[in-house]
């Protein structure tokens, strides 16, 4: 690795870990969001169940934001060529031959799981992480934008900004893609309260890493992998609550 992907990586790690902690150290004591849920439902007339979903939400997307724009800024890269795609239905086919085979590849990450422990929730154990639970308590149609619309800026951040840094400084591809789809990985992991979500959460980070990672390098643009995300967690976010009953209803006791 060269100084400068060196330097560029420690400040797009620095810059996830700041956009990270402005998302979760807030309000992890749950006294401090009582306090904050009353506050807002009480001046907004919001709904007190709504409350987190939406304020963290817009918390997380600023997040991203800012640490987009200062890590775009530290590495000279432009909003327009990371976007720019010429779309053909080579590319189309392309797209959604990776949007399936991320889901097979993640279905075989599960079976393995599965297989070492037949007794797993993995539904259950999604639907568990608090963003996911807090999410399932909006509207049903808020249930995929929101999901989707954080995955978009995830994805854009990591395999938009951080991995087009890296390349850009000439840092062999697949180097490229394992530190940032690792440091992408580490920070979903940071974001669960238990070692089968962290689990859970880190196999499929690790194909969506590598998968998206190796799409934006065919593609030379960012805007197929987020698609994938957008629509990878939107789905799985609604599959998993819907099957958490009927999964722990068949799992043996």
């Amino acid at each position: 690795m060269t100084r400068d992907a060196a330097a560029f990586t420690a400040v797009a790690v620095a810059a996830t870990a700041a956009w990270l902690a402005l998302y979760r150290l807030p309000f992890r004591r749950n006294r401090t969001r009582q306090r904050v849920r009353l506050a807002v439902a009480s001046r907004t007339g919001l709904p007190g169940r709504y409350v987190f979903p939406i304020l963290g939400t817009l918390v997380y997307l600023a997040g991203g934001v800012l640490a987009s724009i200062l890590v775009m800024y530290w590495g000279g890269l432009d909003v327009a060529t990371l976007l720019a795609w010429h779309v053909t239905p080579h590319d189309i086919g392309l797209l959604v031959l990776t949007a399936a085979g991320a889901s097979a590849l993640t279905a075989f990450a599960m079976s393995i799981l599965y297989a070492v422990r037949p007794r797993t929730d993995v539904p259950g154990a999604v639907t568990g992480v608090r963003w996911i639970a807090e999410i399932l308590a909006l509207p049903r149609a808020w249930r995929y934008i929101v999901p989707a619309t954080s995955a978009a800026v995830e994805e854009f951040y990591f395999r938009g900004v951080f991995l087009g840094g890296l390349l850009a400084s000439h840092t062999p591809v697949w180097a490229a893609i394992a530190i940032s789809g690792a440091t992408f990985t580490v920070g979903q992991v940071l974001l669960t309260e238990t070692a089968l979500q962290a689990t859970v959460l880190a196999l499929s980070s690790v194909v969506l890493a590598v998968v998206c990672g190796l799409l934006v390098i065919v593609e030379g643009s960012v805007l197929p992998a987020i698609a994938v995300h957008a629509s990878f967690a939107a789905y799985y976010t609604q599959t998993s609550s819907r099957r958490v009953a009927p999964v722990a209803a068949a799992v043996p006791r």
